[in-house]
């Protein structure tokens, strides 16, 4: 016994070393899993536990967001291991919530699609998020909007200029995803774009931008020349395109 703990301790010294100077990254599906396991399990062989995950569940992510009660029926797989893995993600959010503090001040599109990104963490459907920003450009609110009956997100006017005026600021943001495919706006989001700032400029507040979001990309129609502008002085739109 005392052979197979130094075994498994030189073994685990080895995958510390390796993600030290390789990165956490370069580790297989079953290999993050292994060493993830070593948070709850100090002593026992992770190795055999990743792989039964991996059998069961098919994928790291899918290990990661199955329901406790179904991890602890894989052999090995305790309540603590089970609530630490199943509470992962949701640290995950947290942190790149945190990393993009809301105090902070979101000035360039990367930064505000970096934070925003980090609320969509999970998503399966389409969602749209209002997000109030100050003259400093840092995020004073950020308001869900209401759902739509069908997969894609719905952009109902009166909800967007309800939640604009809530943030109490003359600058918003409006985001949404496109969960299973391209960060490319429809000709539907091009049309709701417009509708919404016509509306929101009729009382006082400017959309910044109308950002499309996938896992990987994400699309600004304010850099790609596709967000329509409202004159206050004048009543009119102008549009770059």
């Amino acid at each position: 016994m005392a052979a197979e703990n130094n075994l498994h301790q030189g073994h685990r010294e080895r995958m510390r070393e390796r993600i030290a100077q390789q990165g956490f990254e370069s580790l297989a599906d079953h290999e993050a899993l292994e060493v993830l396991l070593y948070l709850t399990n100090p002593r026992k062989n992770t190795n055999v536990m990743a792989h039964a995950l991996l059998k069961r569940f098919g994928s790291f992510s899918r290990v990661l967001d199955a329901e406790e009660e179904e991890l602890c029926k894989v052999e090995g797989v305790g309540p603590a291991t089970a609530r630490m893995l199943h509470l992962m993600p949701e640290i995950c959010k947290y942190y790149t919530r945190c990393r993009a503090s809301e105090e902070n001040c979101l000035r360039t599109t990367e930064q505000l699609a970096e934070f925003l990104k980090s609320k969509f963490l999970g998503a399966d459907r389409e969602r749209a998020l209002l997000m109030a920003l100050d003259s400093r450009s840092r995020v004073r609110g950020a308001y869900w909007l209401r759902e739509g009956t069908s997969s894609k997100v719905s952009f109902e006017i009166k909800d967007v200029v309800a939640a604009a005026l809530k943030g109490g600021t003359d600058s918003v943001v409006l985001c949404h995803n496109h969960p299973n495919g391209m960060a490319m706006p429809s000709r539907e989001d091009l049309q709701a774009t417009e509708n919404i700032v016509r509306a929101l400029g009729l009382v006082k507040i400017q959309l910044r931008d109308h950002l499309i979001l996938t896992e990987t990309e994400y699309f600004s129609m304010r850099e790609e020349g596709r967000l329509p502008f409202y004159d206050f002085e004048s009543g009119q739109m102008l549009r770059p395109y």
